[in-house]
């Protein structure tokens, strides 16, 4: 075998000696509910002085089988933003319910890359290109619902079999152009807003029943191996 054989087979050896636990880490029917912070970054079309904004709220991720799985989130979003005509920063205020789809592409190790797409509910606090609340288009009041839509991608670390720490990045498509108004006001109001956010979770696990039973026999042999 040449040096540079042996070189590959030792370095595939060691790729599969830290990707392959004795149990995959997203088994089917694994479940796992935590806390989660957020930071908000507004792109437009509504504002040409866009801010951070720090959110916060409660995530949860199920495994439907080892390698695709459903997460999901409900989370209160603020984003911060400062209108060409006004000095000081304006807030969006915002809560969503979000649903995302995707794909565990390193279910057996205990690194784990998430790529997904997904949509979600907003309730919002419109607002016009000059900051103002509840602006209204044609005679009728503008909604504080939108839907949007999202895609993204989820770097999961897996302390253990109970918990976990992900860093999520999503870009978020609003249906909506009243998140922060619009650059140049009417003229340019029918582009929706978007934005960026990055997410830092912790989740805690639950298993599914045939976990807890090998789980359960194992200890059981343990204790009859003991006497």
């Amino acid at each position: 075998m040449s040096k540079s054989s042996f070189s590959c087979f030792i370095i595939l050896i060691l790729i599969l000696v830290i990707a392959i636990p004795g149990f995959s880490q997203t088994r089917s029917g694994k479940l796992g509910i935590g806390i989660g912070g957020s930071l908000q970054y507004m792109l437009g079309a509504g504002t040409t002085n866009p801010s951070s904004a720090i959110g916060g709220g409660v995530n949860f991720s199920y495994s439907i089988m080892e390698s695709f799985g459903l997460r999901g989130n409900f989370c209160y979003s603020p984003i911060s933003w400062k209108s060409g005509t006004l000095a000081s920063n304006l807030r969006t205020d915002m809560a969503s319910l979000n649903l995302y789809t995707g794909i565990d592409m390193m279910p057996n190790s205990k690194f784990n890359i998430f790529p997904f797409i997904g949509g979600g509910l907003a309730v919002f606090d419109p607002r016009d290109d000059n900051g103002g609340a509840s602006p209204s288009s044609g005679g009728k009041q503008i909604s504080s619902f939108d839907f949007h839509f999202i895609g993204g991608l989820s770097i999961d670390l897996f302390l253990n079999e109970f918990w976990s720490v992900s860093l999520m990045g999503e870009y978020v498509m609003t249906g909506s152009p009243y998140y922060a108004g619009s650059v140049e006001g009417a003229a340019n109001i029918s582009k929706n807003d978007s934005y960026m956010q990055a997410g830092l979770q912790i989740r805690y696990y639950f298993f599914d029943s045939a976990f807890i039973s090998k789980l359960l026999n194992a200890q059981r042999e343990r204790s009859k191996q003991s006497k």
